[in-house]
């Protein structure tokens, strides 16, 4: 009888304990998306270098990196600009302003132009997080913390995305974000 009470016992204390942890992981969260809305408030633009590998799951492998230049800006009525320049291996320029794509490749004077229509929405995925309040972000993902790392040096809170639609989950699976401690900026993603 006195097994069958320290196992109940110990059954019953792991809930709360789990519980805690959780508590904690959702005041975690808080705070970071606090950072980045009180940072989105006056975001407007930016630029950063970008390495982008590309995974094939069925081949299990990466692609050669891409690199070049993400450009970045908040117009004044909220919509995105968004310009991709990559250089090397092949250069090519992605644009994305007023739900038109347009894709430019020099190598072979070839422009592509499509209007995103109804999906011009998942441009944004290129700029997650990026001047978008928590509230906009709470409507489309649920948002799940998973702690701390490191990326650059730079000390990083860890986000994880779901999508709550269907087909918002057709494009992506799951988004990962490291959002920047100091300033609460994205500084890395991950797309699956």
């Amino acid at each position: 009888m006195l097994i069958r009470t320290a196992l109940l016992v110990s059954i019953l204390a792991v809930p709360p304990m789990a519980a805690h942890a959780q508590t904690k992981d959702n005041a975690k969260l808080d705070e970071v998306l606090k950072r980045m809305e009180s940072v989105g408030k006056t975001f407007r633009s930016f630029r950063a270098q970008l390495i982008q590998k590309k995974y094939t799951a069925v081949l299990k492998e990466f692609d050669d990196p891409e690199y070049g230049e993400f450009h970045y800006a908040r117009a004044a009525d909220g919509s995105a600009l968004l310009r991709q320049e990559i250089t090397k291996p092949a250069r090519r320029t992605l644009t994305i302003k007023g739900g038109v794509a347009t894709l430019y490749q020099p190598g072979i004077r070839q422009a592509q132009v499509a209007n995103l229509g109804k999906n011009k929405d998942k441009a944004e995925y290129l700029a997650l997080g990026l001047g978008q309040s928590p509230a906009k972000l709470r409507e489309t993902f649920e948002i799940g913390y998973l702690g701390t790392e490191s990326v650059g040096g730079a000390p990083c809170s860890v986000l994880t995305l779901s999508p709550k639609s269907t087909t918002a989950a057709a494009y992506f699976a799951s988004i990962t974000l490291w959002i920047k401690s100091k300033n609460g900026v994205p500084v890395q993603q991950k797309l699956q």
